[in-house]
């Protein structure tokens, strides 16, 4: 379902998720002074699925709190976590993958308001 929005390899679910936490929300930390919190969220294990994605959100949190980031970008990053709890529940692939769409979207516009510029969020998120 994704897959028409990238031009390498086909965008997965799991992949976007992985982009949008690891790859986009430390960026905008960094924009936002918050160094600490973007190294400890790029070291985080990739987003592969739920089993992760599990543990992700808990990570976040204790990330947010050990380092004082800003509260608005780990929230936006922590429903991108849970859409993929929803996705891949049985009978719920269309409804995550709604939610996963609109997290990513709460992400970006988030990351934009916090300075990264618009092509930038699309060559983070895009490989």
């Amino acid at each position: 379902m994704l897959a028409p929005l990238s031009t390498g390899a086909p965008l997965t679910a799991s992949g976007l998720a992985d982009r949008a936490i690891r790859v986009l929300l430390p960026r905008a930390l960094e924009g936002r002074g918050a160094a600490e919190a973007a190294s400890r969220i790029r070291a985080l294990p990739g987003l592969t699925g739920a089993d992760v994605a599990r543990t992700t959100q808990p990570a976040l949190e204790r990330i947010a709190r050990a380092t004082q980031a800003p509260s608005d970008l780990v929230r936006a990053a922590a429903q991108v976590s849970g859409s993929l709890l929803t996705l891949e529940m049985p009978g719920r692939e269309e409804a995550g993958s709604a939610q996963l769409v609109s997290a990513v979207a709460r992400l970006a516009l988030t990351a934009i308001r916090s300075g990264v510029g618009v092509p930038e969020v699309i060559a983070l998120l895009v490989p």
